[in-house]
């Protein structure tokens, strides 16, 4: 079906088609920026924009016998939702060519090898596998989630000098949140913490 829609779209104007790819990368960018963490679980193949979506979440979890490939090339494209940004961003540049350019399959294995898959599970297992990575990271204070998320993704576009300066602020607002107060008070009584 996604030939056959590209397939359609030639015989339309360009900017029908730009304004599709325009949806997809408003929703790569709303799991970039939401303030929770976000969690892909992927079996079978992530092909295309499913691979997109896999790297913009914060986490990935997938099935062993899932493989992620970036098959634009195959049929004459460029990549888009963020691929080439993401694995450049993760990956040696020769390894992200090789990825684009071959269109190749890549397992997940692999890519946990290359820290880019946080866990693998057997087959059919991503979904239970994720959902329990989700209640442990539920267990944490939402604000100080939200600051980490926000300081990893700024990070490589910020110097040192100003990542310091975003992670005093981050760390001083954290501080004066409730949450704070109750997770120490959790730590020194050793009783699990309550966050609001």
């Amino acid at each position: 079906p996604i030939l056959q829609r590209l397939r359609a779209s030639r015989l339309q104007e360009p900017g029908a088609h730009a304004r599709n790819v325009e949806s997809l990368h408003s929703w790569i960018e709303a799991i970039r920026t939401f303030p929770k963490p976000v969690i892909a679980a992927v079996e079978g193949a992530a092909a295309g924009a499913g691979f997109s979506l896999a790297l913009a979440c914060d986490y990935i979890v997938a099935g062993s016998n899932a493989v992620f490939v970036m098959a634009y090339s195959n049929i004459g494209l460029s990549p888009d939702g963020g691929g080439s940004w993401a694995l450049a961003r993760t990956l040696p540049r020769q390894l992200v060519n090789e990825l684009l350019m071959s269109g190749e399959r890549i397992t997940a294995q692999r890519l946990h090898q290359l820290g880019m898959v946080n866990r693998l599970s057997e087959p059919a297992g991503a979904l239970a596998e994720a959902l329990s990575l989700a209640h442990g990271l539920n267990l944490r204070a939402p604000n100080a989630l939200a600051s980490i998320k926000e300081l990893v993704n700024e990070a490589s576009e910020r110097s040192l000098n100003a990542q310091l300066a975003a992670e005093r602020d981050h760390f001083v607002r954290n501080l004066h949140h409730p949450n704070a107060g109750i997770g120490i008070d959790a730590f020194l009584n050793k009783i699990p913490p309550r966050y609001e």
